[in-house]
């Protein structure tokens, strides 16, 4: 069932701003790339209102009812036995030129037809006979096969087996309108505005239910019979609206509507089960089951499936239905019960998106504007040239054929009950497989040596591990034992990492440990940079030694990059940071911090450097993803809290390659909220820690960003 109304324009009115990142010292964003493609993902299919059938499904198979099912998606109602025994003009051919029908025996004898022009003495025909229908000035023309029979104003056909089969007789038989078999009622035909329009009146309370295609037959019974309630509530409202006169009809057969496939539900497999579930919801030969509110039917409107929740109705089309308010609908995002739209994706090219909104180019992305239920709301696009085009979100998803407009980025979390399994989760994603791991200290004291382990783990295709002074956690050991890892890199003095860890790597079958560490914090990333043994005339990346956030926000992109992390004060170049500089010759050297951070004479000393930092650490972060993105890409983005109780989950996300942002538990940080809506090419995040750490609502905000 689709509808194609919307909310009043005048929401287009409202100013919309993109947000920007700041670029501190001497380094400035360059010039918007224009993408050549968009990458768009999300989940659900349809417009959002009423009950979502995919919803429905997951509900009957945890044990709802069909009433539990109905009153949960509309809001407020009733499940009561109406009185449905009316006549539903139902159209089965709209604004046509012409129409070909021809009977069929549905049982042995059957196959008779009787066709009646207006005014005229009616025909007998069988099986044999086709029957052409054309436009005629204001009437039907009809053709018996190759046989002129005449004109009407309407022309009425009766088969046998019916209630009103006419001359037909009672041998089941089935009218065929093109290819669609009809088995009960009559069909008529006449001329409006010039069109042809074909109509099947059948009776609302078995006749029309019976071919409601909506719902596939082989689901629960409970589902069935909720979507066989809200088909009658629909087609009782349209009926009381009375017969339109575009279409001479009640109802029209397609989405517009709801889907009405005649005979081919109920004959077809599980067919049935279809028919029971039709029967199930009449408690009388004349009454069924139906949703109202306030003692009347509603225009139950369905869909598919959403994005986790319904939309409130004046969010897609014009009134606010009282029944028809934003619920819970998590069981759409279940990949078991909804395995094609649960999460979908689609790819645009840059032409198509410009052209939706109406723009030269489109260079970022702006779907932060969210409905009560999780679509966009509204869609703001932005050109090269700083020209901007606002679409509501139902608008955006017609102009690209996306399955709905609960648009968002995919995002996976990756977490355990504690530091060490988070880690664990972590090293998985960032190298699979391999013999060899990097181990840091997992202890707040001594963080500082972990934080520069990134670009080594990358390096050697392993993943970063978490032990303790004393020896390695049980998450660790079975990581470690998992992996079958012969080689370890231990970055840390003994201090952080002591023989513990040694004795307990070499109990899982390590044979090689290298302890990578120095005196101090220096000499270690200046260790670690020796260790990854780079070609000179790379790159490097240099932060304060202090400035933990910092580093690990750098570390991602780092590591992706193949550039060391290397350790300044805020006043001084330590001599192990200015030998590992020399010794790697960089041609230029990424600054991560403000100038209290690491102070502009310190800056003078090092080759070629450019500085990039933010009011905050967020915003650093973000700065720091923007400047490394066309090494690095974006396609990936790790977002991690920034909060100090909980960095050292980063620890280990450093060895992903990918740029990292960080968030306040409490809501995206507006630094990462930006740079992902300037980021049309980010797909995919990765959540690293636990919903305490990063919750969900906060994952939610960065996926819609």
């Amino acid at each position: 069932m689709m509808r194609p109304m919307r909310r009043a324009a005048a929401l287009l009115a409202a100013g919309v701003s993109l947000a920007a990142l700041l670029v501190g010292g001497s380094v400035s964003p360059a010039a918007a790339a224009v993408p050549p493609s968009f990458h768009f993902t999300g989940g659900g299919w349809g417009h959002g209102v009423g009950m979502s059938q995919y919803g429905a499904l997951g509900m009957a198979r945890g044990g709802a009812t069909a009433t539990q099912i109905l009153t949960h998606y509309y809001t407020g109602t009733s499940v009561t036995p109406v009185r449905d025994d009316a006549e539903l003009r139902v159209n089965l051919v709209h604004a046509a030129t012409s129409a070909v029908l021809r009977s069929q025996a549905a049982a042995t004898g059957g196959g008779a037809v009787e066709v009646t022009l207006a005014g005229a003495t009616p025909l007998l025909g069988s099986a044999a006979d086709t029957w052409s229908l054309s436009v005629s000035g204001t009437s039907v023309a009809v053709q018996r096969g190759q046989t002129v029979v005449g004109t009407a104003a309407t022309v009425t056909f009766r088969w046998g087996g019916t209630r009103s089969p006419g001359t037909a007789g009672t041998a089941p038989t089935l009218l065929l309108v093109g290819s669609q078999a009809y088995r009960y009622g009559t069909i008529d035909a006449r001329v409006v505005s010039g069109r042809l329009e074909v109509v099947n009146t059948v009776r609302l309370h078995d006749e029309y239910l019976r071919g409601i295609g909506e719902m596939p037959s082989s689901w629960p019974a409970a589902a069935l019979q909720a979507q066989v309630a809200a088909s009658r509530s629909y087609a009782l409202s349209r009926y009381a609206g009375g017969v339109r006169s575009a279409c001479s009809c009640h109802v029209y057969d397609d989405t517009y509507d709801q889907v009405f496939v005649g005979w081919s539900k109920e004959s077809g497999s599980y067919g049935a089960q279809w028919v029971a579930a039709v029967s199930a919801t009449a408690p009388t030969s004349t009454t069924g089951l139906t949703v109202t509110y306030g003692g009347s039917p509603v225009t139950a409107y369905f869909f598919s499936s959403s994005g986790g929740r319904t939309e409130n109705s004046e969010d897609v089309w014009v009134a606010t239905l009282p029944w028809a308010r934003s619920v819970d609908d998590h069981w759409s995002s279940d990949p078991s019960v909804n395995p094609t739209y649960a999460e979908w994706s689609r790819d645009k090219t840059q032409a198509e998106v410009a052209a939706a909104f109406g723009l030269t180019d489109v260079v970022r992305l702006d779907l932060s504007a969210r409905t009560r239920g999780g679509a966009v709301d509204l869609a703001v696009a932005t050109s090269s040239t700083g020209a901007q085009a606002v679409l509501p979100g139902v608008t955006l998803r017609s102009r690209l054929a996306l399955p709905s407009a609960w648009v968002r980025r995919a995002a996976v979390r990756l977490a355990g009950v504690d530091r060490w399994s988070t880690a664990v989760a972590v090293g998985a994603q960032a190298a699979s497989s391999g013999a060899g791991v990097v181990l840091v200290s997992g202890e707040s004291a001594h963080l500082v040596d972990g934080m520069v382990a990134a670009p080594l783990a990358r390096r050697k295709g392993a993943p970063v591990l978490l032990a303790t002074a004393a020896g390695l956690p049980a998450e660790t050991a079975r990581e470690v034992t998992r992996r079958r890892a012969t080689t370890a890199w231990l970055v840390g003095g003994s201090a952080a990492l002591g023989s513990g860890v040694e004795a307990g790597l070499r109990s899982l079958g390590v044979t090689t440990i290298r302890r990578v560490a120095g005196p101090d914090r220096y000499a270690t990333a200046a260790a670690v940079a020796a260790e990854m043994a780079l070609t000179p005339g790379g790159g490097a990346v240099v932060v304060n030694g202090a400035d933990l956030p910092g580093a690990l926000a750098a570390a991602g992109p780092a590591a992706g990059a193949g550039r060391p992390l290397l350790l300044v004060t805020s006043v001084a170049v330590p001599p192990a940071t200015r030998d590992a500089l020399v010794a790697l010759a960089p041609r230029g050297v990424t600054v991560v911090g403000s100038p209290t951070q690491v102070s502009p004479a310190v800056v003078g000393t090092l080759p070629s450097p450019w500085r990039a930092f933010g009011a905050d650490r967020y915003a650093t972060a973000a700065i720091v993803a923007r400047a490394f993105a066309p090494l690095v890409g974006t396609s990936t983005v790790v977002v991690a809290s920034g909060a100090d109780a909980s960095l050292v989950d980063a620890l280990a996300a450093g060895a992903l390659g990918r740029p990292v942002l960080l968030t306040t538990p409490g809501a995206l940080s507006p630094a990462a909220a930006g740079w992902l809506r300037e980021q049309p090419a980010v797909v995919r995040l990765i959540a690293v820690g636990g919903p305490a750490a990063l919750p969900e609502a906060v994952l939610t905000q960065a996926r819609n960003a």
